[in-house]
This record gives structure tokens, sequence and C-alpha cells, in this order.
């Protein structure tokens, strides 16, 4: 049992001294033996920085670029690491120098399981680091190997080969399949010009949605102008019904008026028996009425009433009519009349073809609204596909001339660094891990072998748990004189 007090933990170690000291020293011994017979390594360093958007390829895009998100560079960059760290890029820099030049050792002592390239490639690869920056796109690559010329050579090659992969990775155009696609989406292109061209030409058309606002504004004015003109004949024809029933009613002529030479005879009678009647009147009433004077004036107004009524027969018998103005007024307005409603029927039978042709015409391009629909949207998809098939056969022909040429958007910006003194091991790092760790290692045994020690080390112990005061005490350095007495004495 222990008592955590003042110096407790001193008392502990040096009770359990041998088995402290034992710890320590295998522990620093192990790291002493492994510094003395590891294999020195050398390490070789490589920075690569990977380019994004168009500062990697040259800008053939005809759309806007598309800005890559933090996520994304991130994913790219992690991929271009797992690249440089795959098995496959691992055996072919292997291969390259062969595994008798890079590991002698396996050749000469093959595993008991596999084949001695899985061995290689399993080493190559635990001494192989590659990282990557937590917000940032470069690379960084470093390679173990005991051979401090040939590991800078290792890298190189690893660098080689992973551009060459990421080439084929990322930029592989196809552009072989890409070219025929493109002449596909030209004949289709072609076909779909072609159909559409016919098609306007048989129903002559130019611009459809054009025609048909055209024909519409043409129909309504038509259509006004008709209206009108209708109105217009409507009127003149009842006109010229009001004006033939009412010229009917209208005598055509009319007598001439009581007046001139033609009527003086008449009048100058009418005066005469106008005068004997006057005097008559006045001799009446001084005569006697059967007087012969009277007489004499009776039978004058007997022979000038007969004189006015001969001449009133005789002027019955000649008198004249004239035309009637007021009919041949009517008769004028009724030609008029007549006129204007034939001058305006001619346009209500013009527009109104006018207006029939605009409505067939409108009727025609409604009923074949949806294969001109159709053909143009069969036009317009070839003809998007035809551009977008060919900025990527363009985009694929500079990539395959990129990838010809070995140019990608990785690029080296430290060369592999050729190691001057051995980065594996560790020697002062390694000693002084071991000092400390055997250290601790050390102490936890004494601490362990304490716990599972039931016996009293200490007075202070058996007094904290007692509670009893401490009468004497017995060191282990007189239990050592008493065994040097006896031996002593068994000597003699």
């Amino acid at each position: 049992m222990m008592q955590l007090m003042p110096f407790g933990l001193l008392t502990i170690l040096f009770k359990h001294k041998r088995a402290v000291t034992r710890v320590f020293l295998a522990i620093v011994l192990g790291a002493g033996l492994y510094l003395l017979f590891a294999t020195p390594k050398y390490e070789s360093m490589a920075q690569l920085v990977v380019r994004f958007g168009d500062r990697s390829i040259p800008d053939i895009s005809r759309g806007q670029p598309t800005e890559m998100t933090p996520s994304d560079r991130r994913e790219i960059v992690l991929a271009n690491a797992a690249i440089l760290g795959s098995p496959d890029l691992a055996q072919a820099t292997i291969e390259a120098f062969g595994l008798k030049s890079i590991y002698p050792d396996i050749v000469a002592n093959p595993p008991s399981r596999g084949t001695p390239m899985d061995e290689a490639v399993k080493q190559f690869r635990d001494n192989l680091v590659v990282s990557v920056g937590n917000e940032d796109n470069v690379i960084s690559v470093s390679l173990l190997h005991p051979d401090k010329t040939l590991a800078p050579k290792l890298v190189q090659k690893l660098i080689d080969l992973y551009i060459a992969r990421q080439s084929a990775v990322y930029q592989n155009p196809q552009s072989d399949f890409m070219k025929k696609e493109v002449a596909d989406a030209n004949a289709r292109l072609d076909r779909a010009q072609s159909a559409l061209e016919t098609f306007k030409g048989t129903w002559k058309i130019t611009d459809y949605d054009t025609e048909v606002a055209d024909l519409l504004k043409q129909r309504g004015d038509v259509d006004s102008n008709l209206r009108t003109a209708q109105a217009n004949l409507a009127q003149s024809v009842q006109r010229e019904k009001q004006l033939q029933a009412l010229i009917k009613s209208v005598p055509t002529h009319i007598p001439a008026p009581a007046s001139g030479e033609k009527y003086r005879a008449l009048d100058d009678a009418e005066t005469r028996l106008s005068d004997l009647t006057s005097k008559y009147s006045q001799m009446s009433a001084t005569y006697n009425v059967n007087g012969p004077a009277v007489a004499t004036l009776k039978a004058g107004i007997a022979g000038a009433k007969a004189d006015v009524e001969a001449r009133r027969v005789e002027l019955s018998k000649r008198s004249l009519t004239d035309a009637n103005p007021v009919y041949q007024n009517l008769q004028e307005d009724l030609l008029r009349t007549s006129a204007d409603a034939e001058s305006n029927a001619e346009p209500v039978g013009i527009l109104s073809d006018q207006l029939r042709a605009i409505n067939t015409r409108l009727k025609d391009l409604q009923d074949h609204r949806g294969q001109f629909n159709d053909l143009t949207r069969e036009e317009q998809i070839a003809e998007n596909t035809y551009r977008s098939l060919s900025a990527q056969y363009e985009d694929a022909r500079v990539k395959d001339n990129l990838n010809l040429q070995r140019i990608t958007p990785a690029t080296v910006i430290s060369a592999p660094t050729v190691p001057y003194k051995t980065a594996r091991p560790r020697k002062l790092i390694t000693l002084l891990t071991a000092i400390v760790g055997g250290g601790i290692l050390a102490i936890a045994t004494a601490l362990a072998l304490e716990a599972l020690d039931d016996r009293f080390t200490t007075a202070e112990q058996v007094a904290y748990l007692l509670d009893l005061p401490i009468l004497a005490s017995f060191g282990l350095r007189q239990r050592r004189v008493v065994r040097a007495l006896i031996a002593q004495g068994a000597t003699r």
C-alpha cells in the first residue's frame, strides 16, 4: 500500500531500485542497439503545385468559366495526392529501376508470403509520405531510401509517372470520338435546316410570328374598313329606296302658270264684262230697268259673258304643262344615290375578298403551327448540340495536344532534393525519447510493484493506518549489519 506524502515517491523508487534500474537500462539499451544496427536512410523531398482554371491550360471555352469552390479545389488536390501514393505508381517506379537495384535485401531474402514485388511495393509506400496542406494546393512528396544518390531519382521518376498518369486520368479527351459526334451533329443540323427551309418555302413563311402579327393587324384594319364600307353601302341603299318610294308620289309635270300674252284676251274680256256690270249697276239705280238703254246694256253684258266663256274654253284647250322641278330634283338625287351605292358596293366586295384571304392564310398558318414549331425546335436543338459538341471537340483537341506535350495542371515547384545526411534514424531524438520513456516506464513499474506489495515500508504508513505514535523503528541498514556479524562469526 502506498501513502502519498512528501518523499513517499522517492522511498518507493529506492525500495524498487533494482526493477527501476533494469527497466530504464533495458529501454535505453534497446534504443542504443536500434541506433547501432538500424539501416540509415536518406530522405529526398519535392513539392508540386496543382493549378486550377485558366492557369492550367489555354482557355478555349465559349461560355462563362465556372468558378470552383474551395471544397472542389480541395478534392482535386487530394485526388492528385492519392494518385501519387497509389500502389500502381509505386510498382511502376520500382520496375523502372529494377527490384534488385532498389531493394537488394528483398531479392536476397524473398518473403514467405506474396511476391518480392508485393513486399517491395509495401516497403516503398511505407517509406513514401505524400502530404497536403490544410489551405493550399501544394503537394509535398518525401521518400526514405538507404541509397542517398538513388532517393532523388526515385522521387523524380515517381513525379514523371504521376504527371503521365494525371494526364490520362484528368485529360483523356477522346478526340476521335468527339470528332465523329461533331460530324453526326453537323449532319443532323443540315437535315433539320433543310426540312425547315422546305416547309417555309412551301408555305411561303419567312418569320412565322411576325407574319401572324402582321396578318392580325391587317385583318383588323380590313375589318374596320369593311364595316365602314358596309355602313356606307347600307345608307346609300336605304336612301335609294326612300327616293324611289318618294318619286312615285310626285308628278312628273305641272300646269304652266297663267301669265303673259297667252292670257291677255281673257283678261280683256273679263275687264270689259266687269265694266259693263258696273255700268248696269249705276244705270239701274237711275234708269228704268226696262228702258232701251238698260236693255242695250244687258245685251252688252250677256255678250261680254259669252265672250269670257269662249275665251276660257279656248284657253283651256290651248294651255301647256311644265316639267315638275321637285320631280327632277328627286330624280337627280336618286341617280346620285344609285351611283354612290354602286361605288360603295365595290369596296365592300374587295375588302370582303381581302378579309377572306387573310382568314384563309391565318387558318393555314394555325393548322401548320405545330409542324413549324417542331421543325424549329428540332433545328434549334441540332444547332445547340452542334455548337456544344464543337466546343468540346476543340477542347478535346487542345487537351490532346497538351497531353502530347505533357502539359498538365500539376507543376513541380521544388525538384527532389539530394540528401547530405541521414534522416532515419534520428539519433538525438531517439535517445531523448528512450531516456524520457524509460524514466516514465521505470516509475510506472515501481508504482505498480508498490501497489501489488501489501507490506509496510515506512513508519509513517503504520502510524497513518493504526493512528498510534511510533516508539521505535529499525532500518534496513541494521539488518545488513546483523547479517554481516553472523557471517563473520560463522567464519571463526
